[in-house]
């Protein structure tokens, strides 16, 4: 399906099982977070497991465990760093609107928040770090990083499983005809361009009489002053 398919594939189940576990735990990572594709992981990880080589189930628990652990993670280095965090060297690349969001959020719902926020990207990153800087206690938000851990999971990694032979029987019933409709608009546009070059060399010689006229013009114009 892409690279990343291809290299899951020729891994061990237990080694794809670990790479899952990893990206999913480095997205609670600040700022590293920002930039982790867990969700092109998640649907690859599921397609894959379509095929057999590796447990739909096995995923999702791999998926749930490392985000459990990163929301702990992640408060704990909120509740050690404090205000700090946000004014810290890579709390200052996070923007500004996506602290706003993430502290709006723990201000209006408490440890909710982060059953909220595991659904928005970065956002997720940054509420369990916002709940650790506001001294939230950990137990107020565990019950709800467990169930957004295992409905995240299982939502990310279902539909990878879930569209793998969609896919296949997309390309395999449409390929022809959207071979075709790509034919057909290549050659259209080739016939266009073609035209199009064309047209100002038709109405070169049109436009000849009109600068001869206007040379004579100009040399009556200038045969008084002589």
């Amino acid at each position: 399906m892409n690279a990343l398919s291809d290299i899951l594939g020729h891994l061990s189940p237990a080694a794809a099982y670990t790479v899952v576990a990893v990206a999913v735990l480095a997205e609670s990572v600040l700022l590293v977070g920002a930039f982790v594709p867990t969700l092109t992981v998640l649907l690859t990880a599921g397609a894959l497991a379509r095929t057999g080589h590796i447990s739909l189930l096995l995923v999702i628990a791999a998926a749930t465990g490392a985000v459990v652990a990163g929301d702990f993670l992640a408060h704990r280095t909120g509740r050690y760093l404090g205000d700090r965090l946000r004014g810290g060297h890579l709390g200052r690349r996070v923007p500004d609107a996506a602290w706003g969001r993430a502290g709006t959020l723990m201000a209006r719902h408490g440890g909710r928040a982060v059953f909220v926020a595991r659904f928005l990207p970065v956002i997720r990153t940054l509420a369990p770090h916002s709940a650790g800087a506001t001294r939230l206690p950990y137990r107020r938000i565990a019950p709800y990083s467990v169930i957004a851990a295992c409905v995240w999971a299982t939502a990310e990694a279902g539909v990878g499983y879930a569209a793998a032979t969609s896919l296949r029987r997309i390309l395999t019933l449409g390929g022809p005809a959207l071979a075709l409709v790509a034919l057909t608009a290549i050659g259209g546009s080739l016939l266009w361009r073609g035209r199009r070059r064309t047209s100002p060399a038709a109405q070169e010689p049109a436009s000849e009489p009109a600068t001869t006229s206007s040379g004579h013009a100009q040399a009556g114009l200038t045969r008084p002053a002589s």
